[in-house]
């Protein structure tokens, strides 16, 4: 006997999938502010940082936008031909992120180790340090936005989107300490060795998230605190009537948590009481551990 999936979450999935394209859309517009801002700055100061940092909010744009789509597509509800549901686009978006931010990095490496070869001058040093400062704000704002939502909602796309800015964050703060050094040293070196360890961050940021990405997609166990959870919620039920659980497996997809086992119960219940026991535990699992869909399969024992 099996029991069906069900759901059960503080936010209805509608709010949920309004959260997630409302933060999308909004990464969207940041990066679009980010690039017009920097690719001023770095048109008037020639500096290789402010143009790393450029690269990396240019980018940003290609990832977030393809994680606007990801989102809107995860939100669909399962159909015949994807009965489990779409939430695997979001995984989709954060390994194609991973990618866009490994190509960057490798790109601005290559441009760094050129400036070292071949230092050029820095000019407008003061009015690139006041675009990196706004340019630095303005992204921790939205990475506390996007982390906010991320975790209400247990969104992979708006992590990978999060660890994205992140680095643009230090982006922006390695092409200001550049500047802030050329100005008081006149050290040309200074800017494209910030730029490459800059590069270097942005490939091991690139790394980590494409790793998480590829975890869900090949189906990787969740975390063992949720078997611990399970385990703990079947045990309240052994007065009445369980008996153990076996073959107990989980995954993720998007959002959601898939949680599969089999359910021991006394073999004298009658079939009718060994079923409402099963859908108890189904509900107490789906009620304890967020956005969880529950199957089981009730073993007599």
């Amino acid at each position: 006997m099996t029991a069906a999936f069900g759901s059960h979450t503080s936010l209805s999935l509608a709010e949920e999938s309004r959260a997630k394209r409302r933060a999308a859309r909004l990464s969207v517009i940041i990066a679009s502010f980010l690039v017009a801002l920097k690719a001023a700055t770095g048109w008037i100061t020639g500096s290789i940082s402010v143009w790393a940092s450029l690269l990396d909010s240019t980018m940003d744009i290609f990832a977030s936008a393809i994680n606007f789509v990801a989102v809107r597509a995860a939100a669909r509800p399962a159909d015949e031909d994807h009965a489990y549901g779409h939430g695997k686009a979001e995984s989709l978006a954060g390994l194609f992120q991973a990618g866009v931010i490994s190509a960057s990095g490798f790109f601005l490496i290559v441009e760094a180790l050129r400036r070292i070869a071949s230092p050029r001058p820095v000019a407008s040093t003061k009015l690139g340090i006041a675009a990196m400062v706004i340019a630095s704000v303005v992204s921790a704002v939205l990475v506390a936005r996007l982390r906010r939502v991320a975790r209400a909602t247990d969104s992979p796309a708006l992590h990978a989107d999060a660890s994205h800015y992140l680095t643009d964050i230090w982006t922006n703060l390695g092409a200001l300490v550049a500047l802030v050094l050329v100005a008081q040293t006149e050290w040309l070196m200074i800017d494209p060795l910030i730029s490459l360890a800059i590069s270097l961050y942005i490939i091991w940021s690139a790394a980590r998230v494409g790793k998480e990405s590829v975890d869900v997609l090949m189906d990787r166990r969740l975390p063992l605190d949720v078997d611990e959870k399970v385990a703990a919620i079947i045990n309240r039920y052994r007065d009445q009537g369980v008996r153990g659980f076996h073959d107990l497996r989980t995954r993720r997809s998007g959002s959601v948590k898939f949680i599969d086992l089999h359910l021991e119960v006394d073999r004298q219940m009658r079939l009718d009481e060994a079923h409402e026991l099963t859908v108890k535990v189904l509900r107490a699992i789906e009620d304890e551990i967020p956005r969880a869909r529950v199957q089981i399969h009730t073993d007599p024992v």
